[in-house]
């Protein structure tokens, strides 16, 4: 059961890593830390200081609100909380927050450091003042290298600044029952699979097109649908068999046997099974600009992504795989079954499913430093 986020009353025990992080949009790495942490055993708790606040927080993931840039709210949070560590993400920084902390001898790290962020809250500060305020921090971790050459611009250290990428902001992948995994792949065999996860009743006709053109370049292929609700299971099942196809489906009790050309699943609760059996997948909604699944779901568990031109809901992880040439976009319903067609040889389907993986696990070096600095600097302590 998800916790929801806390709203602390006192300092837990342990342990206690204030992180603080300007931009809203990194708060969700900021969680996936926690949740290594988490993971880890580490005896300690992450108090975020934030404008947005997470739906859900991890168990070790504290919630409070930012702190005004003042020495007096400083001090007060200083005493309430007592601090071990502070972990400033992006930035920009407020100076009178960090030489108060300072004053108190309470160590600070800089992670995610971007160039764009490298500056100081409210602007209008003397560089004297910006390259003071960097100088509080013990090391800080750059995203880039242009990061980094900004930071030494201002006079901080080459020895304190380290280049190590982005955090890893990814939620927890869907998990499935290695059995079910075991017992679907020996059902399915060595025929050609592909999923289309989040399946909307109005993309109907653009996925069954796509599976009867594909199919007559591999006529074993198998389509796995897997809905966007339960109660869309039924209606998608009865829309395929109306246009000729052999469905089998998962609520029914069913298995995939040699007949079958598509099986429904009984909705979206098992999609981690489903993209762990196909080598590539179709999100979803993308064509008809409904919400669709997270597209770093699929490219964290080696399945090669396909999507149509409607992607808002997830813009910032589509644009990262089409950057790195990671996924492969269909531009209308007509196109689907090409690129489908095309992903059928394993070699295509396995250099954009690398490509993918490589881009969705790209900021497990940065969150593993971060980690391995922030305990280092606690043992000191």
């Amino acid at each position: 059961m998800r916790q929801p986020p806390a709203d602390p009353a006192k300092r837990p025990e342990g342990p206690l890593v204030w992180v603080h992080c300007p931009d809203p949009a990194r708060s969700a790495a900021v969680a996936a830390l926690a949740r290594r942490f988490d993971e880890d055993r580490d005896p300690l708790t992450l108090l975020l200081t934030a404008p947005a606040r997470l739906r859900d927080a991890p168990r070790k993931l504290l919630q409070w609100p930012p702190l005004p840039d003042s020495r007096s709210a400083t001090q007060d949070f200083l005493a309430r909380w007592r601090p071990d560590l502070l972990v400033w993400m992006r930035g920009p920084v407020q100076p009178s927050v960090l030489f108060e902390t300072a004053r108190a001898g309470l160590p600070a790290l800089m992670v995610d450091a971007e160039a764009d962020m490298i500056a100081v809250a409210g602007g209008g500060w003397r560089l004297g003042t910006k390259r003071a305020a960097y100088q509080q921090f013990e090391r800080l971790l750059a995203a880039d290298g242009t990061a980094a050459a900004r930071l030494r611009r201002i006079g901080v250290e080459p020895t304190r600044i380290e280049i190590i990428g982005r955090l890893d902001a990814t939620r927890p992948l869907p998990d499935c029952y290695e059995r079910d995994r075991a017992d679907l792949a020996a059902a399915i065999g060595s025929r050609p699979v592909w999923l289309v996860a989040g399946g909307v009743e109005a993309e109907i006709d653009a996925i069954a097109a796509a599976q009867r053109q594909a199919s007559k370049r591999a006529h074993r292929l198998l389509m796995i649908v897997a809905p966007a609700s339960e109660a869309a299971a039924l209606p998608i099942a009865r829309a395929l068999r109306a246009r000729g196809f052999i469905v089998a489906e998962r609520a029914e009790g069913d298995e995939p046997d040699e007949a079958t050309e598509i099986y429904v699943a009984d909705g979206p609760g098992e999609i981690g099974l489903w993209y762990r059996l196909a080598p590539m997948t179709f999100l979803g909604g993308t064509l008809s600009d409904l919400p669709c699944r997270d597209p770093m779901e699929p490219a964290a568990l080696g399945s090669a992504v396909l999507h149509g031109p409607r992607q808002a809901l997830h813009a910032a992880g589509f644009g990262r795989l089409a950057a790195a040439g990671a996924c492969r976009i269909v531009r209308g319903p007509a196109d689907l079954g090409q690129a489908v067609e095309a992903l059928l040889a394993p070699d295509r389907a396995a250099m954009l499913a690398r490509a993918a993986w490589d881009v969705a696990t790209e900021g497990a070096e940065a969150t593993n430093r971060t980690m391995e600095l922030v305990r280092q600097t606690l043992e000191r302590r």
